[in-house]
């Protein structure tokens, strides 16, 4: 691993940050070192992507032994503060072979489940039998790296939020305000944070008027979470995912002609059958870096998608531009009718 597995660890934390932030925008994070026997907090849990990666790209000595009980016991103690809606997770990058604990393990992974922690760990060496332990006791995955890549693709791989048990999923209210922005300049000092640092800029809370630095954060001074409405928006595609799209054979895509038209078709005269998202020809495979025929059909409003257009919309877009469009012209259809009326 290129050039050492300390740079390759720093490089893909970096990118996980980014990653789990996009996919986790109300989530908070902290970022623990395992070195010289013990466990120490780099950053404490906060929303802000830059606090981390600003810490990360300062550099991160390595050294001794590594202590597993000791970094368990560190986050169990961060996450006990984590409301019980929420997840504690703990994701530990190891590269060693053994640990060296100052006590007996075992009593602190119990202690990790008896608080629904979920540890999963990935590997940079050989796989260590502790290890295997410790995930399959609180319900976490376990993965060694092969490579580079294949080690960048296991940590990312966390990012998403992981299913909530039907047992442990409560319906629960939780207060949230959204600030405003804090204007900038020299007229607008003030004091920003727990920290009290004197600056222009940051969020205004609209209960107690103090400032923070960054959202999603809680209140210093009130405990109000703080939220903006484009990160609420985002963490909501998680709970109603779009419903996979069936692929259709080519002996049913000559029957899709005359049955389904685009937006397009209105405007002008498109021959065949053309993907709702991009409008490019579905009747013929030449593409380039594309598997030829892959035509998918959205179950509900029954558009068809090319391949390309599939992965945007479940990976990025998270809603189907078909069962938009078909909500948003009932809606004003019905309001035409209530203006008649």
């Amino acid at each position: 691993m290129r050039p050492n597995r300390g740079a390759m660890m720093i490089q893909i934390l970096q990118l996980f940050v980014r990653e789990f932030f996009d996919q986790n925008p109300l989530s908070h994070l902290s970022i623990m070192m395992l070195r010289n026997g013990r466990a120490e907090r780099l950053t404490e849990l906060s929303g802000s992507p830059e606090a981390h990666i600003s810490k990360l790209k300062e550099g991160l000595d390595a050294g001794g032994d590594a202590s597993l009980q000791n970094g368990l016991d560190l986050a169990v103690s961060a996450l006990k503060s984590v409301p019980p809606y929420g997840h504690r997770e703990v994701l530990v990058l190891f590269a060693g072979l053994s640990t060296c604990d100052p006590g007996n393990i075992q009593d602190t992974i119990k202690v990790a489940k008896q608080q629904h922690v979920r540890v999963s760990i990935v590997g940079l060496a050989a796989e260590v039998h502790i290890c295997r332990v410790i995930t399959e006791e609180t319900g976490g995955i376990y993965s060694v790296g092969m490579s580079d890549k294949h080690v960048e693709e296991c940590v990312v791989d966390h990012a998403p939020p992981p299913p909530t048990r039907a047992s442990g999923a409560g319906a629960s209210l939780v207060r949230m305000g959204f600030p405003q922005k804090a204007a900038d300049g020299p007229t607008a000092v003030a004091f920003v944070g727990a920290d009290c640092v004197l600056q222009s800029g940051g969020f205004t809370c609209p209960r107690c008027k103090a400032r923070v630095l960054d959202l999603p954060s809680t209140c210093h001074v009130c405990g109000l979470t703080l939220v903006s409405s484009s990160q609420l928006a985002r963490s909501y595609h998680h709970l109603f995912p779009v419903k996979p799209f069936v692929e259709i054979s080519s002996s049913e895509l000559s029957l899709q002609d005359s049955v389904y038209q685009t937006p397009a078709s209105r405007f002008q005269e498109l021959p065949g059958v053309h993907c709702h998202g991009c409008l490019s020809d579905l009747s013929t495979s030449e593409k380039e870096d594309q598997e030829p025929g892959v035509v998918l059909q959205c179950s509900d409003c029954k558009r068809l998608f090319c391949f390309d257009c599939d992965v945007y919309v479940h990976e990025s877009l998270h809603n189907c531009p078909g069962c938009e469009a078909f909500t948003s012209r009932h809606h004003d259809v019905d309001h035409d009718r209530l203006l008649s009326d």
